[in-house]
């Protein structure tokens, strides 16, 4: 014979059934399926052996798959796997679906809110940058204030300073302008009385010249120095000479007054020249 055949009676005992069936536990899976040539047993032929009711198969290798003759049946295995699922699968089922669209549901949402926060935290950082940049600048510019109002400050001080030098200077100057009016006003009264002894001075002489013009002295009397003067010819003394000027209307001249020189000398009842 070409090839040994081993024939053998098998017994499996019923199990429940499996929902899903796993092709890797199938040691049936990978055995190619011919013809199966059924040899006849020592006792008879084949055809009693059917006919006589006892099961014969060929059993290539023993597993645990398999009828309950001990048979390997695909079409049974190939039933079993596309079974309707019953109401607790269906359960089971739709909620792992559910489950599976809150996940992604989930997931989707934790997305958008990722990438809100991103986009916020971008923004807020750029916010962040400007405004340090905005601080900087504010601090700078409030610096530069600061350091012109120092120097508006000195210069205010230094204006204020000087002006008060100013103000001394000018109320020193008022002082002066005080002390030179008071005399002015001084002179200007030494000019008055000196204008008014000039306008007497005046009068006098322009009288003088009328008297010297005119002869106002009386005859016999000589002008010497804008007054007449008597002189007589006769001696007297002091007292006759004193009642012969009251008689005349006239007072007596002291010889203190006059220089011994210059006192005119009466000639003939002429006149000399004065002087």
């Amino acid at each position: 014979m070409a090839q040994s055949v081993v024939y053998a009676d098998l017994k499996f005992a019923a199990g429940p059934p499996s929902t899903v069936p796993d092709e890797d536990d199938s040691p049936y899976e990978n055995v190619p399926l011919g013809p199966v040539t059924a040899e006849p047993s020592p006792g008879g032929s084949p055809a009693a052996a059917a006919a006589a009711g006892t099961p014969r198969c060929s059993v290539v290798a023993g597993g645990p798959r398999g009828d309950a003759c001990g048979c390997s049946s695909l079409a049974g295995r190939w039933t079993r796997r596309w079974r309707v699922p019953t109401a607790p699968q269906a359960a089971s089922l739709l909620l792992l679906l559910l489950l599976l669209v809150a996940v992604v549901a989930l997931g989707a949402c934790y997305w958008q809110v990722t990438r809100s926060l991103q986009d916020t935290s971008r923004q807020h950082m750029a916010e962040q940058g400007r405004l340090s940049q905005e601080l900087q600048a504010q601090e700078q510019s409030l610096e530069q204030t600061q350091l012109e109002l120092a120097w508006a400050r000195e210069e205010l001080q230094r204006a204020w300073h000087e002006g008060n030098i100013t103000q001394m200077e000018l109320e020193s100057r008022n002082a002066e302008l005080g002390h030179t009016q008071q005399e002015l006003a001084v002179l200007q009264e030494e000019m008055q009385v000196l204008e008014g002894k000039l306008n007497t001075s005046k009068s006098l002489v322009s009288s003088l010249r009328a008297c010297v013009n005119t002869d106002c002295c009386p005859r016999g009397w000589v002008l010497y120095r804008s007054k007449c003067l008597y002189i007589s010819v006769s001696k007297k003394n002091w007292q006759e000479s004193q009642e012969d000027c009251a008689d005349r209307s006239a007072r007596l001249l002291v010889r203190d007054d006059w220089s011994p020189l210059l006192v005119p000398v009466q000639s003939r009842g002429a006149v000399l020249p004065r002087e």
